[in-house]
């Protein structure tokens, strides 16, 4: 089981379950860092509560800000914490004004620091990641809600298995022309729609020629945009050519995957030798996909 799943399977049972329906978000907050632990314990082993808490803090308050049906309490809190937070340009003075008006009920604890991030990344198109003991702020990214994710969730092992395989066959390919790819664990959980591909810094090293620093490569956000591809609506939603009646077209999924990544591949192998804004003329001519790349090299 995904850590990044299981967590969201404990957001969502604290968030529906009817014992804590007379609570507040904070107290949910404080329950659901309990049952992912305990989630945790039975399905994984031991749990490092330096990696759990925090996932589950960060993974709660967006899925507060997120999900499509709201709570009554949560309503109110959503749309006071939206209001203040949009008024400050920076998180700073957004932080300082709010233990400053409610000094009373704030502490320094990590509850209180996921609403402060994510309620100021919501109003200014981030979103929040606490990543190597740190908070980071990263430009927004579609939304997977929950009732897609149990859409998903009798497939994810086998789609995850098969998309490890096609990433394994990119490896091989970037090795054949030259690059090396650099994997780098990190003390991240991931995000449940990334299928735990985002736990890992990956990096594509240049052959010398190209005199170029090490090369980033989003595979989670890849593999996230290959499964459950944003909708018109700022939301993710399982693919239903992929997904059709409840099995998994493994051709089609295969097929989508070798584009998206070859779509990277290619770019950078035209970028070795060429100038890249010629690199993404010469690979959108051939059918590649370069319109979400043209960030990395502008």
């Amino acid at each position: 089981m995904f850590p990044a799943y299981l967590i969201r399977a404990g957001i969502d049972w604290v968030r529906h379950a009817e014992e804590f329906l007379d609570s507040n978000p904070y107290t949910r907050c404080e329950e659901t860092i309990n049952t992912c632990h305990t989630l945790w314990e039975e399905q994984m082993g031991q749990a490092d509560l330096a990696l759990v808490e925090p996932a589950a803090v960060t993974a709660y308050w967006a899925e507060f800000f997120h999900a499509p049906e709201v709570l009554p309490d949560e309503e109110e809190w959503r749309e006071g914490l939206l209001k203040r937070s949009g008024q400050y340009d920076s998180f700073d003075e957004w932080q300082d004004w709010f233990k400053q008006s409610y000094a009373k009920v704030y502490k320094d604890d990590m509850i209180w620091m996921g609403v402060l991030t994510t309620a100021w990344a919501h109003t200014h198109q981030f979103e929040v990641l606490y990543c190597e003991d740190a908070w980071e702020f990263r430009p927004a990214t579609s939304y997977l809600p929950t009732s897609e994710l149990w859409r998903l969730e009798p497939h994810i092992d086998m789609v995850a298995e098969v998309l490890n395989e096609v990433w394994l066959e990119e490896v091989k390919a970037y090795a054949d022309m030259g690059f090396t790819i650099e994997q780098q664990k990190i003390n991240y959980l991931g995000k449940a729609e990334c299928l735990g591909f985002d736990t890992q810094k990956i990096l594509a090293v240049w052959p010398p020629r190209a005199k170029r620093d090490k090369e980033p490569i989003e595979l989670g956000e890849m593999i996230a945009d290959i499964v459950v591809p944003a909708s018109d609506n700022w939301y993710r939603t399982v693919d239903n050519v992929i997904f059709a009646h409840d099995y998994v077209d493994v051709t089609a999924l295969i097929s989508r995957a070798k584009y998206l990544f070859g779509s990277k591949r290619r770019l950078l192998e035209l970028t070795v030798d060429s100038d890249p804004n010629q690199a993404r003329m010469q690979a959108s001519a051939e059918g590649w996909l370069v319109q979400e790349m043209q960030a990395v090299y502008s």
